[in-house]
C-alpha cells in the first residue's frame, strides 16, 4: 500500500461528497444538498448521507463496499481506495454501482 489508510480514505470521502454534490447542483439546484458523515465501526467505516449507509470501507484492505443494509454491505467489492481511481471509479451520485 504506497499511502497510510487515513489519507487515502480522506481523499475518497471528500471525492464522494464531490460526486454526489456535482449531481446534486446540476439537477437539484433550489434544494440544500444532504450532509455526509463517517461512523468507524469494529471492521468497518460506515458513510452515511442523510441518515441513509451510502457504503462501507473495509478496515484492513481499503475495500469499497455497497452497503446491503444499514449493519451489513453487500458481498463483492466495487473498488479499492488504494488504487489509481482511490476508490471512485465506480462510485455515482446515489453510491457504489451494482456488479454486472
Amino acid at each position: 500500500m504506497t499511502q497510510d489508510f487515513d489519507t487515502a480514505f480522506a481523499s475518497f470521502f471528500e471525492g464522494v461528497k464531490r460526486i454526489s454534490l456535482d449531481y446534486h447542483t446540476k439537477h437539484y439546484a433550489n434544494v440544500k444538498p444532504d450532509e455526509f458523515s463517517f461512523q468507524r465501526l469494529q471492521k468497518r467505516i460506515r458513510i452515511v448521507r442523510a441518515g441513509a449507509c451510502r457504503c462501507f470501507v473495509d478496515l484492513t484492505t481499503g475495500d469499497v463496499l455497497m452497503g446491503a443494509s444499514w449493519a451489513a454491505p453487500a458481498k463483492h467489492a466495487r473498488g479499492n481506495i488504494f488504487d489509481e481511481k482511490n476508490g471512485l471509479g465506480s462510485m455515482g451520485p446515489y453510491g457504489p454501482a451494482y456488479l454486472r
